[in-house]
């Protein structure tokens, strides 16, 4: 402020979270105790903090397990939007005990891989911190991870980055601990995202994560923007691949909103077309947990119409099915629900050589390849070649076929969740 910013971004306090804007509230205090003039109306501002306040508790399910403030932020550097999808990500996977530590080891990373952006960078290094300290957690347990922050401790800040003067075991190890990287990270370093402004990682980087072919890989790094030689998108193609899955034509915010983010798009187009305008009208607590005993009632607002619906009764379950009575604007109905028994799905693990497994935990937004479209049992692929994807964190994963071979039998449903291992696709070798 004193240097000239005219324009500051806050938020309501009721909202403030592990790392987010700064309270509005405490930030015009400061401001004024600190004799800077500040054009606020505080009065609106507490009203709109104390409303937040009158519904931010019905979204606890959603909230990071960590509170407060974090100014570590500023070591590990992961933005706030990637937080909440990497929080449930290490919920879901099982090592949300785990996350200091795969914060102090992105900390450390970022001193090795001189790159950082919100996307793809903080996906890119998530991903690939988070693989690594579960690798050494799966290995020897929390042991193992602590070995892990010594080592890369040592190494960045006793041995100033010097890989030479690391121990001959050590070395062996920095040499593993990029090996199963990402695609999105072999991407990174190869000039597929552009080439990296504060320069290219050491050579041990590229040895650790190619291997015997580290001097090869080098030499096709590509050292100009992807920009200049990514070919025009086939818009008509792409509309057409929407159609296909709207199962009608998209209108044109559809379109664009696919055009932007392909898997996210269609998640969101199914979730309006199963629910409609209910969760913008109905309360929040309604909407998540609904009525819950007869009698209860709600009333609310649709295109300029009032409605009231009330709970009248929940019969028992008679062979899979419940008859719910409603009051709809104190019309009696009766709606059936059906309830299947749960079934315990078995999840199958890849095991042979021609049994395909998933590289991490995420999931499978697509079967096949942008050239040749979907694949089927029966198909023949080619060694190297993209037979699926896995999305984690926003990041693509392709799945290649290791030779050529024909799928003899595909394990998964698109947009499915998959374990780290699940069996994906069973081949037979040509």
């Amino acid at each position: 402020a004193k240097a000239g910013a005219k324009i500051f971004d806050v938020e309501e306090d009721s909202l403030a979270r592990f790392y987010g804007h700064s309270p509005i509230l405490g930030v015009h205090a400061y401001f004024e105790e600190s004799g800077i003039p500040v054009n606020l109306d505080r009065t609106e501002a507490v009203a709109a903090v104390q409303k937040v306040r009158e519904w931010i508790n019905f979204y606890d399910w959603a909230e990071s397990p960590f509170k407060g403030f974090d100014h570590t932020v500023i070591v590990h550097k992961m933005p706030g939007g990637a937080f909440p999808s990497s929080f449930e990500q290490a919920e879901k996977g099982g090592f949300l005990h785990y996350m200091p530590a795969v914060l102090k080891v992105m900390s450390l990373y970022n001193k090795i891989i001189h790159y950082f952006d919100v996307t793809p960078g903080s996906q890119i290094t998530w991903v690939t911190c988070s693989g690594v300290v579960n690798k050494y957690a799966k290995a020897k347990g929390e042991a193992g991870v602590r070995h892990l922050i010594k080592l890369l401790t040592t190494f960045i800040d006793e041995k100033q980055l010097n890989f030479a003067s690391m121990d001959t075991a050590e070395q062996e190890e920095l040499l593993g601990l990029f090996r199963n990287a990402p695609g999105d990270f072999r991407n990174l370093i190869l000039g597929h995202y552009g080439k990296l402004p504060m320069g290219w990682p050491p050579d041990w980087v590229y040895m650790s994560t190619f291997g015997d072919e580290w001097e090869k890989r080098i030499g096709e790094r590509v050292e100009l923007s992807p920009l200049d030689s990514m070919e025009d998108e086939n818009l008509d193609k792409l509309r057409q691949e929407l159609t296909s899955h709207l199962g009608r034509n998209p209108v044109e915010e559809e379109f664009i909103l696919f055009l932007m983010h392909p898997k996210d798009a269609l998640d969101m187009f199914e979730f309006r077309e199963k629910y409609g305008e209910a969760p913008l009208v109905l309360p929040t607590d309604v909407w998540r947990q609904g009525l819950k005993k007869p009698g209860d009632k709600v009333d609310f607002e649709l295109w300029g119409k009032p409605y009231s619906i009330e709970l009248v009764s929940v019969g028992a379950e008679h062979e899979g099915l419940i008859h719910v009575v409603m009051r709809v604007n104190n019309k009696t109905r009766v709606y059936t629900v059906e309830t299947p028994r749960a079934k315990k799905i078995e999840i199958r693990m890849a095991k042979g050589l021609s049994e395909i497994g998933a590289p991490i935990n995420g999931n499978i937004w697509r079967i096949g390849n942008p050239e040749r479209g979907a694949l089927k049992i029966g198909d023949i692929v080619h060694k190297g070649e993209e037979i699926a994807n896995l999305e984690a964190m926003k990041m693509e994963n392709a799945i290649v076929a290791p030779f050529d071979a024909q799928i003899t039998e595909i394990c998964v449903k698109l947009n499915s969740f998959v374990i780290e291992g699940q069996l994906l696709f069973v081949l037979e070798k040509s």
